[in-house]
């Protein structure tokens, strides 16, 4: 699977592949994360999306995972080899609070009001993440 679409013809504009739980993460960054690279990729996203890019949402492996120490083979490993399946879950959770399906395609400035009038609902999907101490 690829992380980012190449571009199809003149008219067509690359689309970043965003993992869903990553929509929630980004309003709330910090500059805390796995690696020196992981945080940098992470800025370069965020200023991205400030561009109002057209967002895929996803929930695999994304051009934020890329860097990250526990991404391995384009799969979450952080808490074991099965941890993929735990964090595509959370990926549905955002998605099914945000009214989002699989693949739909945004534009980044949508999603970002659809966060800000979901925060509530949302917030309650990261009762057990270890950034939330950051961010809630």
């Amino acid at each position: 699977m690829g992380i980012i679409s190449g571009k199809t013809s003149k008219k067509s504009k690359t689309i970043l592949h965003i993992r869903a739980h990553h929509l929630l993460c980004m309003k709330y960054f910090k500059g805390k994360g796995y690696s020196k690279e992981f945080v940098s990729n992470f800025y370069k996203i965020i200023k991205k999306f400030d561009d109002n890019p057209s967002i895929k949402v996803v929930n695999y492996s994304d051009i934020i995972c890329s860097p990250c120490p526990y991404n391995v083979n384009n799969k979450c490993v952080k808490k074991g080899p099965n941890y993929e399946s735990e964090v595509k879950e959370k990926d549905n959770i955002i998605m099914r609070c945000l009214g989002l399906k699989l693949n739909q395609v945004l534009k980044s400035k949508e999603i970002r009001n659809l966060v800000d009038l979901s925060l509530t609902k949302l917030k309650k999907t990261c009762k057990d993440c270890e950034w939330s101490r950051y961010c809630l």
